[in-house]
């Protein structure tokens, strides 16, 4: 069994390949061949937090197969998550609790031919490479193919990786950087345009970041809809990280909707929750509820594998929404980053028999 550790990932891993074995998988499950179920979230009271603000223990699974690649995996993160108030918008703020200032997030993966467990990846750099792979295909059907210039709300981790997939399919040029925290927008032009070959420059406010765009993205932790259909011009492409973004026009008016998957989160939150709910006048959600029906919108699957129309003229609103996870992604991108790394003897190697059994 190897273990594989984030580093290791950023050897092997690059944004091409990720899109590569993404946009196959994608077609498999538009097929009905690959298979997956949607998130489960645990919530219970945690002691780990040290913010003023309503906090959780959370434990995250996902999980999907892939015949494609004899793969099957699990997904985990075991955080500390508080969600505090910040410039007025309720946002999610994982804290870093672990030893060392650290997280807790795993892929086991699993060989569907014999069921052992042959790796343990950290999911740090899959998650991000995966994330920015999966909305870049959502705009390589969705946006114009000549789009060039992106407006980024958002300067966090997920960002860069966005900027990386988009210019994978996509001939972006420039990027216009928006975020409400002073100085955020400046620092991450500083740090990324020369590392991505990108012109990047701060804009003052959302409309300085939307003059001229192509693209979209809302890469934040708002837990607050925030972006209206009406900022979106004839031909712009909206690529959203997250449902909690978008204001509900976006849903009803653009032309074309395009839901990573239909899937939801499955919620188990323990009802000691109710004193500490009563005091932030907040009712603990990864994602408050919203009334629009998943269902009556496509997937990524059925957009890949042609069941939907893709962007068929200029001046068509388009908008990918990166809804929730798909345990399917992590089968696909763990067994790439597994296979090159097992190929370049990276990784730690740990004895099959600590982790099978007689007992069946």
């Amino acid at each position: 069994m190897l273990i594989l550790t984030n580093e290791d990932a950023a050897q092997v891993l690059t944004m091409g390949a990720t899109i590569g074995a993404l946009e196959k998988l994608y077609g498999d499950l538009g097929r009905g061949s690959a298979v997956y179920r949607g998130r489960t979230d645990l919530f219970i009271p945690t002691t780990g937090s040290k913010e003023d603000a309503p906090s959780a223990y959370q434990l995250k699974t996902l999980d999907g197969a892939v015949p494609r690649w004899n793969v099957g995996s699990i997904r985990l993160t075991s955080d500390v998550v508080a969600f505090p108030r910040i410039g007025g918008q309720r946002r999610r703020v994982k804290i870093a609790t672990a030893p060392g200032n650290r997280y807790t997030g795993l892929v086991l993966l699993f060989d569907s031919a014999t069921g052992v467990l042959k790796s343990i990846l950290q999911d740090g750099m899959l998650q991000q490479f995966s994330v920015g792979a999966i909305n870049a295909i959502g705009a390589k059907y969705l946006a114009r193919e000549n789009a060039e210039i992106v407006a980024l709300f958002g300067a966090g981790g997920q960002s860069v990786a966005q900027l990386r997939g988009l210019a994978e399919v996509r001939p972006i040029r420039r990027v216009q950087v928006y975020t409400p925290s002073a100085g955020e927008a400046e620092k991450f032009a500083r740090a990324n345009a020369e590392a991505l070959g990108l012109e990047i420059v701060a804009a003052a406010d959302p409309k300085a970041a939307l003059a001229g765009a192509d693209i979209v993205v809302t890469a934040t932790n708002s837990r607050v809809p925030f972006f209206p259909a009406e900022w979106l011009q004839p031909g712009m492409h909206l690529s959203s990280l997250q449902r909690d973004e978008a204001m509900e026009s976006c849903f009803r008016e653009l032309d074309i909707v395009v839901f990573h998957t239909r899937a939801k989160e499955i919620e188990h939150a323990s009802t000691d929750f109710a004193e500490m709910e009563k005091k932030h006048d907040f009712e603990m959600h990864d994602h408050p509820p919203s009334d629009i029906d998943w269902n009556d919108f496509p997937d990524l699957g059925e957009l890949v594998n042609g069941n939907v129309a893709k962007r068929s003229n200029a001046a068509q609103r388009t908008f990918f929404l990166n809804s929730t996870g798909c345990g399917a992604q992590y089968s696909a991108v763990g067994e790439l980053i597994y296979a090159a790394a097992r190929a370049r003897g990276l990784g730690h190697e740990v004895p099959d028999a600590l982790f099978t059994e007689s007992i069946g």
